[in-house]
């Protein structure tokens, strides 16, 4: 099956995440409102697709969806009641706004300069069956955050340092593949992601199979 028949579903330039972007685009959550419990569901039900089955607490995506509309008191209650607007994330809480990767301009297009950026950080990493390919490990995922952060100053928020730990470590946990140097990020993978808002085939074959 090729790419554009895996992701029919157009998807919001207002929704900056890339995970949320590609469950969009694979039509597992719709380009607008969902219940919380099913984004929780959804999102904690690819995560164990992923190498070694990596748990995201229900409980904290779920708290996480619930703010990330707005945190005034008719934003929570509005969320609540009628779910996630996943066409609405931008410029919310917990959107960084610019400080960050880059790698999505506000169009939700994909910035080739960010790209080879972000691949400027990868180094060679070996797979258990001993190939190798560029990827990000944790060291290489700090370093590239801690430079995202540094090149943002005069615009930048003490919050969104800490917002980066929501993005890059848990793509880290959820699609990362074990090596013998640890766990890493496949550079591919992540360009896949970002680009073509699709995740790794391996973590598909398990979502179609239930393994």
């Amino acid at each position: 099956m090729n790419k554009k028949s895996d992701s029919p579903h157009p998807v919001s330039a207002n929704n900056p995440c890339p995970f949320l972007r590609a469950l969009v685009a694979t039509g597992k959550l719709a380009d607008d409102r969902e219940p919380l419990a099913k984004v929780a569901a959804v999102v904690a039900t690819t995560a164990r697709a992923g190498d070694g089955r990596p748990v995201l607490p229900r409980k904290a995506v779920f708290a996480i969806a619930s703010v990330a509309n707005g945190c005034s008191p008719l934003s929570l209650v509005a969320t609540q009641w009628n779910g996630l607007q996943l066409n609405a994330l931008r410029g919310g809480p917990l959107d960084k706004k610019g400080v960050g990767s880059g790698i999505l301009n506000a169009r939700g297009l994909v910035d080739a300069k960010e790209v080879s950026r972000l691949q400027g950080f990868a180094k060679e990493k070996s797979n258990a069956d001993g190939s190798s390919e560029l990827g990000l490990g944790l060291a290489e995922l700090r370093a590239y955050m801690d430079a995202n952060f540094a090149r943002a100053a005069g615009r930048r928020r003490l919050i969104d340092r800490t917002l980066m730990l929501g993005e890059w470590p848990v793509l880290l946990k959820v699609m990362g593949k074990d090596g013998p140097g640890g766990r890493y990020l496949g550079l591919q993978d992540v360009i896949d992601l970002f680009k073509n808002r699709h995740f790794p085939e391996r973590m598909n074959k398990r979502l179609r199979t239930g393994a």
